[in-house]
């Protein structure tokens, strides 16, 4: 079964109208110029307004033709911008002066609606000749009245006779900080205070003592033996919607003492919020703090053997002002130079030696062949008969001969 809650109304029907009385003794004050005073109105949010109707001002002074002007509904950031476009005029009439009595300037067909926390200021002016319009005086306190529904803010003295103007007939043609005079007892601005209904949703916005009683009628209405256990959810609601703020002995003073506490315990939620965000910011600070740390020390770690590596490899390159025993740096090209001359030279005499020693072994041999020949050389017969006959007969071309074949077996013995 889908639940459901009824539409209760939201706000009161009618509104209950009070009048803002001047505080203190009579002042006779001081009239304006040709112009008008405006002041600012500020709907309070301490009890459970709808809205605040302002119905009427009254003034007093010269008079004249009047207009009363409001500013619109825009957003200005809490400023009252004197600029006739950010106007809007909603009475104008001609009243016969009156410096002793209040005028009343009826405002009920176009009255001035505030909403809670909502700033308007309200101009009024006139066109009448003269310096006695409307009678004004220097501001008492920062605030002309404050009570649980409305603020009255102290505003401007005009001096000109067209609104908005800015051409005095004298000095400056706003005057700040003024406000309206009054008599004890005699109102000067009458309004009156719409009520917010009760609703689930605005709860919180009663006093302690209403919430305190919705929870009662609920806490009863779930108890079989309870009489209000016959009753459904709408009947409460409807019982809770029809309760005037104020019937369970809630006061204005009640109300604002508990929305300050509550601002109270909220600013130190927020100031205990910070301060654990702020912490755990420290915190997360610290930790990429100790990571970096590390990270750094495992960088550190790494190039530990790559800076021990390179101090071995400075370590082992000879400095230039260190000298090698049997090496001259100075002069490596010439000495190269003069080896190769010398390898060359050595070679050169080697070579020379070998064919010197060739020859002395092919002298040596053909010596050696020359005096053995009767006993070496075995072709040769010895006979010393033929000997003898050769040597009368024919000894040169024996002897021719024989050295002949003696050269041809050195030859034959040198290639062996």
């Amino acid at each position: 079964m889908t639940s459901y809650r009824p539409i209760l109304p939201v706000s009161a029907m009618g509104a209950i109208y009070r009048a803002i009385a001047a505080s203190g003794e009579e002042r006779a004050g001081r009239s304006s110029g040709v112009g008008g005073t405006s002041i600012v109105g500020d709907a309070s949010d301490i009890l459970p307004v709808d809205h605040v109707v302002i119905k009427s001002v009254a003034v007093r002074g010269a008079l004249g033709p009047l207009t009363v002007w409001v500013t619109k509904d825009e957003n200005l950031n809490g400023e009252i911008s004197m600029s006739k476009k950010h106007w809007t005029k909603i009475y104008e009439r001609t009243h016969p002066p009156s410096f002793v009595g209040y005028r009343e300037l009826d405002l009920s067909s176009n009255p001035v609606v505030l909403r809670p926390g909502q700033v308007k200021g309200i101009y009024v002016h006139s066109t009448r000749r003269g310096d006695e319009a409307i009678v004004y005086d220097n501001k008492e306190k920062s605030k002309t009245h404050d009570d649980s529904f409305i603020t009255v803010l102290p505003g401007r003295a005009h001096v000109s006779e067209r609104a908005f103007g800015s051409v005095p007939i004298w000095g400056c043609a706003w005057r700040d900080n003024r406000e309206f005079v009054g008599q004890v007892r005699r109102a000067f601005i009458k309004y009156g205070a719409c009520y917010r209904l009760w609703n689930p949703s605005e709860h919180l916005s009663f006093g302690g003592n209403f919430r305190c009683a919705a929870r009662s009628l609920f806490m009863c209405q779930r108890r079989l033996e309870s009489p209000f256990a016959k009753l459904p959810d709408d009947c409460i609601y409807y019982i809770l919607n029809m309760m005037r703020w104020d019937w369970v002995n809630d006061t204005g003073a009640d109300m604002m003492r508990d929305k300050k506490n509550a601002r109270r315990l909220r600013r130190r939620q927020m100031i205990a919020d910070a301060e654990a965000e702020l912490r755990e910011s420290d915190a997360r600070m610290a930790e990429e703090a100790r990571r970096r740390e590390m990270i750094a020390d495992v960088e550190d770690a790494l190039r530990e053997p790559d800076a021990r590596m390179a101090e071995d490899a400075e370590s082992n390159v000879v400095p230039d002002d260190h000298v090698v025993l049997g090496v001259d740096e100075d002069g490596d090209d010439d000495d190269d130079d003069d080896d190769d001359d010398e390898m060359e030279e050595d070679s050169a005499s080697d070579s020379d030696d070998a064919d010197t020693g060739s020859l002395d072994s092919a002298e040596s041999d053909e010596y050696a062949w020359g005096d053995h020949v009767s006993s070496v050389n075995a072709f040769v017969y010895n006979d010393d008969d033929s000997l003898s006959d050769e040597s009368d007969v024919g000894g040169g071309a024996g002897t021719g001969v024989g050295s002949t074949m003696r050269s041809a077996m050195a030859t034959s013995a040198t290639f062996i």
